[in-house]
């Protein structure tokens, strides 16, 4: 296995949850020190949490074209 593949498998999967707890209604702390973030309600961060989501999809297909071409 290629360790490239590996770590985007990996870090596509710790994005993907990070978007499925925002997505879920929760604050993430570290965001909301942020003036931008500060008066988001629940439906915003669940508009956040669920582009987090899909963006989590290019990292996993950036993984498995790396695992198809063994970069």
């Amino acid at each position: 296995m290629n360790g490239f593949s590996i770590l985007f498998i990996i870090f596509g999967l710790l994005v993907f949850l990070t978007g499925l707890y925002m997505y879920t209604g929760h604050k993430l702390e570290i965001m909301t020190m942020r003036a931008a973030y500060r008066n988001l309600n629940k439906s915003d961060w669940k508009n956040i949490g669920k582009w987090t989501m899909v963006a989590s999809i290019f990292i996993f297909a950036i993984a498995i074209i790396g695992f198809i071409f063994n970069i």
